[in-house]
């Protein structure tokens, strides 16, 4: 696990073992909602949950609505990060 910061923003980048671990994808309800991929590989958003996307709506919104296949906000090894 890398946590990258820079002003304004935080990343936490996970490398594939620990996102079959923590972030459990293709676990149907057990999969955390804030697994992500993008151009520096698996992140996990739990700390910008808020950022809304091109529609709008956030990530937290969606899952609040019950839209999104994962179910689980988060994981104890995350939430222990402290991003001060």
């Amino acid at each position: 696990m890398e946590v990258v910061k820079k002003p304004g923003c935080t990343s936490i980048i996970l490398d594939i073992e620990e996102v079959k671990i923590l972030c459990r994808p293709g676990a149907g309800a057990d999969t955390c909602i804030w697994l992500c991929v993008g151009p520096a590989g698996f992140e996990c958003l739990y700390y910008k949950g808020d950022v809304p996307n091109l529609m709008g709506e956030t990530l937290r919104e969606r899952w609040q609505r019950g839209d999104t296949v994962g179910k689980r906000d988060g994981c104890e090894e995350i939430g222990k990060i402290d991003l001060r």
